[in-house]
């Protein structure tokens, strides 16, 4: 489990989702139910292929989404989100709506995240 900065809960958080790539991997895993390594790293930011591997086994130490191996091909892992993950949805949606009121021009369309 991951050593907390401090006691503040807005730190606690971003010490495990506060970095450039971790809510994305959520994204693709949650929202775009991909669920294989291949898939998720097909994402259209261009996750590095040791990022993404690190922030999947980030994601599995604190409980966020499971691993598990595949029965037909051992070399292939299938990632699935866990309650935990999923009582982060409201959190998320409030920072993509906010992110649409204020971070896109008026002509500009923002992508479809796949949430409600």
């Amino acid at each position: 489990m991951i050593t907390f900065r401090s006691n503040c809960p807005l730190s606690r958080i971003l010490d495990i989702i506060g970095d450039k790539w971790t809510l994305l991997v959520l994204r693709e895993i949650v929202a775009f139910q991909k669920h294989t390594f291949k898939e998720i790293a097909l994402m259209p930011e261009h996750i590095a292929t040791n990022i993404l591997t690190d922030r999947l086994n980030k994601l599995v130490q604190e409980g966020l989404i499971t691993k598990s191996k595949s029965e037909t091909n051992k070399l292939i892992y299938y990632y699935y989100p866990t309650v935990k993950a999923k009582d982060l949805l409201p959190a998320v949606m409030a920072m993509r709506e906010w992110s649409e009121k204020y971070l896109f021009e008026n002509d500009e369309k923002p992508a479809f995240i796949g949430l409600p």
